[in-house]
């Protein structure tokens, strides 16, 4: 800020980085726009909204990113929106200036369909040569413009959000260790409720398959744990025992004494998941949970399904495996879907791609990333395909 009337506001106003992600978001829906003054102006203002989102929840104000108009690609087209639902209290506005192009402003404009419906007024001034956004401060309502020198400071922004009048609380992020106690979070169902008949893969690696002369002995299965096998063949049998179902002594500590010797990660994880579907209740059981995304937000779009995994690790964190599979009449993931694990500010953490040929069909039929967050460790895991932006909470 270098005009002396932006500097009285430096006592208050706090600076921040402007996120790689925000910008690759806020190209994307710009160039969606027909006109360069309509991309420049969706450009400013995802960016202000991923802003004012990233702060919000630092400071432990639970947000929706994706629920306002100003991630509706219909509603953005037709209509100057920066909208952030702030969970159980309402919309916040957040509003870009621009240096140096709006450097001797002391003003904001507020576009008429805006002016209701709204928590408060959030102004954001971006130096993009600089990848630096400032939070000046807000006001509670507006008309056609606010003044700068009306703003209260940010703080006082989270003392307004805190004390607004709050609808029924709502659940913000997903305790997974919850999951382990066998509490299922509203929205994730079991493999079986979603998927069955069919089976997800949560596959382990190519190549290798078990062979079992009888798929209904149990002992022949067990056998092939043993270490002189090899891991593909391991990993693949230690599956095969928690879709076969039989929960007895023999198998569970066959799966336990796995668990304790294996030191491949993916056979780990197949020895953990079935210990859940065979004794959920015991101390090393791995737990997953599914929900269907949509792809679009037409009615009956095409799904692709969410899988979250977890498993109990030593010095009390926990494995977490996230994967992507299509769903439905899909048979591959299609190309240029992303899943992402990102901070709870914003920042990417993992990412994976889906995979396209050169005539843009789909090549895999999953992607995933697995991982082990520290305890009370927060994290979001993001599905974009397209416009289409999908961000769920988790508490590890």
């Amino acid at each position: 800020m270098i005009s002396q009337f932006m500097q009285t506001l430096d006592d208050f106003s706090i600076p921040l980085f402007i996120p790689s992600q925000a910008k690759s978001l806020a190209e994307q829906f710009a160039a969606q726009q027909p006109t360069p003054q309509k991309a420049t102006q969706v450009y400013l203002n995802t960016l202000a909204v991923c802003i004012v989102n990233n702060y919000l929840r630092i400071m432990g104000i639970p947000t929706n990113l994706t629920t306002g108009d100003s991630w509706n690609p219909s509603v953005r087209l037709y209509a100057d929106v920066a909208d952030l639902e702030v969970v159980g209290r309402g919309r916040l506005e957040c509003r870009p200036i621009q240096v140096p192009e709006d450097l001797n402003s002391t003003a904001c404009s507020v576009p008429g369909e805006v002016q209701s419906d709204r928590i408060g007024y959030v102004i954001v001034e971006l130096d993009l040569e600089q990848e630096l956004a400032t939070l000046l401060g807000f006001v509670e309502t507006a008309n056609d413009s606010i003044s700068l020198r009306q703003l209260r400071s940010p703080d006082e922004l989270l003392e307004h959000l805190l004390s607004s009048p709050q609808a029924e609380t709502v659940p913000t992020s997903v305790n997974l260790r919850q999951w382990l106690q066998n509490t299922v979070t509203t929205g994730w169902e079991t493999v079986e409720t979603l998927l069955s008949p069919a089976e997800p893969s949560f596959a382990v690696r190519g190549g290798e398959t078990a062979v079992i002369e009888n798929p209904d002995s149990v002992a022949s299965v067990i056998r092939l744990l043993d270490p002189d096998q090899s891991e593909e063949v391991r990993a693949q049998a230690a599956g095969d025992l928690g879709y076969m179902g039989v929960s007895n002594s023999t198998t569970i500590n066959a799966l336990t004494e796995l668990l304790a010797t294996a030191e491949d990660e993916e056979t780990r994880w197949q020895a953990a998941l079935s210990l859940g579907k065979l004794d959920p209740n015991h101390p090393q059981a791995g737990i997953r949970r599914v929900r269907a995304i949509n792809l679009t937000s037409k009615p009956n779009s095409e799904q692709v399904a969410l899988m979250v995994a977890i498993m109990p690790k030593a010095n009390d964190r926990i494995g977490v495996w996230l994967q992507v599979e299509p769903l439905g009449s899909l048979t591959v993931l299609p190309g240029g879907l992303a899943l992402r694990v990102l901070s709870m500010s914003g920042e990417t953490r993992l990412q994976v791609e889906a995979r396209s040929d050169r005539q843009g069909s789909g090549l895999d039929r999953t992607i995933g990333r697995r991982f082990s967050p520290p305890p009370e460790t927060g994290f979001q895991v993001q599905l974009q395909f397209g416009s289409m932006i999908v961000t769920e909470d988790f508490l590890a």
